[in-house]
């Protein structure tokens, strides 16, 4: 895709996104210029073409303004790719309620310098909180961070006891972490992952080949999938990452949702002095609390600790503080049954919409979770994508998932956070007509 169609897309996603209301002025040529780093005529080319289809105007010596017509009467945008909490089950009140009490428990103590390793009163509750999700972690053993992303850069960067300098993930996978080895620097090598798993005995060839630092995984609801390992595989795996001395980095970001009891996490199964285990409280709680955690063995947490002090002296002790009482108090059960039925709730309704035959494309829709995934085959996933932005529907192709090079099929990723149950059925039927039409 030319480089100007891309800049155009991400203007339609902000502007249908409702970050850029009718009338209002769109970037300058030389802000997005700076910011994309492409030369002024690229970024002019992506403003003529938003003319042509009537979703800008141009005002001679100011800019580029978003058409007041577009959004009104036109519909309005079915977003399938971001997540935020809907009203619904957005804790907002009940985290400002923890705040306030934070500030009254804790009052001078939260505007101080803490430790990088985290408040201590969290860190002692988080072991019966991990417990309930089948996690048995020491208080000793944890570290809170500023989200997970935080914890991923630093494991990816800081040295490792064995040695090792490549990264093995999951193909494909969190588009952040690549993101992250990319900025880094860090070399990484990928590994095919399906509905059915991954091949184990190429998985024990790249074990062999040695140099590898840690295998990161996402066992369940994977991102941007929604796939889960089955109990057996997750054995087989953690088996012969201990036969060749290969630490696995667990993201288990949508623990909350699990619905199947028997369901076991490789903290669990595994050597924990081996497994490095990471959750966030952003996806399931709060996208801007910024919160993570990880479970470090004992090898690496000075490591870890020193790494983490050199970027920050401590994480938010005033979020730390309102999420101790959060997990202490009844709230936080009332917001994980009601959030675990909603998802629930919303894939149901994603694989009635999907039941009928199609003629190309192939869905995998998880029982919950934020994410399904559409198989689309020969059809390129951008330019469904592309499309289906012009019809107003916001979903993401994974390609940005996968490793430069790595070879992949096309698909699509679609999250279910913000669409009403009606919006999610539309999304499906406009989606089959643009398959239909490729």
């Amino acid at each position: 895709m030319y480089k100007y169609r891309n800049i155009a897309d991400l203007l339609k996603k902000e502007i249908y996104s409702g970050n850029y209301k009718p009338g209002s002025k769109l970037p300058s040529i030389q802000k997005l210029s700076k910011e994309t780093g492409l030369n002024s005529d690229t970024i002019v080319k992506a403003y003529k073409e938003l003319v042509q289809e009537h979703i800008a105007y141009a005002v001679p010596k100011s800019g580029f303004y978003v058409a007041k017509n577009k959004l009104g009467t036109g519909g309005s945008i079915i977003d399938m790719k971001n997540v935020y909490l809907p009203e619904g089950i957005n804790p907002y009140k009940d985290f400002q309620l923890c705040i306030e009490q934070a500030m009254a428990i804790y009052g001078q103590r939260l505007f101080e310098y803490g430790s990088p390793k985290g408040l201590t009163e969290l860190i002692q509750v988080l072991p019966k909180h991990l417990l309930g999700l089948q996690v048995f972690a020491k208080a000793e053993n944890i570290c809170i961070t500023n989200g997970s992303q935080q914890a991923l850069y630093i494991l990816s960067a800081m040295q490792f006891p064995q040695g090792g300098t490549r990264v093995l993930v999951e193909q494909p996978t969190y588009s952040l972490m690549l993101r992250i080895l990319e900025n880094a620097r860090i070399p990484a090598l990928g590994i095919r992952r399906t509905r059915d798993g991954i091949d184990l005995g190429q998985l024990k060839k790249l074990f062999q080949q040695g140099d590898i630092k840690f295998f990161y995984m996402i066992p369940r609801y994977h991102n941007p999938t929604g796939f889960s390992y089955g109990n057996t595989q997750k054995r087989e795996i953690l088996k012969l990452a201990e036969q060749y001395g290969v630490f696995i980095v667990e993201d288990d970001y949508l623990a909350d949702l699990e619905v199947d009891q028997k369901a076991e996490t490789l903290h669990t199964l595994g050597n924990k002095d081996r497994i490095v285990y990471i959750r966030s409280f952003s996806k399931t709680l709060l996208p801007g609390l910024r919160l993570g955690m990880a479970v470090l063995p004992e090898s690496l947490q000075k490591h870890f600790l020193d790494f983490k002090s050199s970027m920050d002296l401590n994480t938010s002790i005033l979020t730390q503080a309102a999420l101790e009482i959060f997990l202490r108090s009844s709230m936080y059960r009332f917001h994980g049954k009601r959030t675990k039925e909603h998802y629930k709730n919303k894939m149901s309704r994603l694989q009635e919409y999907c039941k009928e035959p199609q003629g190309c494309g192939t869905w995998h829709i998880p029982q919950t979770g934020l994410y399904a995934y559409l198989e689309t085959g020969r059809i390129s996933s951008q330019l469904l994508e592309r499309s289906l932005l012009d019809s107003k529907v916001l979903v993401s192709s994974t390609s940005q998932s996968y490793l430069n090079g790595f070879e992949h099929p096309e698909g699509l990723r679609l999250c279910v956070c913000n669409a009403e149950d009606q919006e999610i059925e539309k999304a499906v039927r406009i989606i089959e007509a643009k398959l239909a039409e490729f």
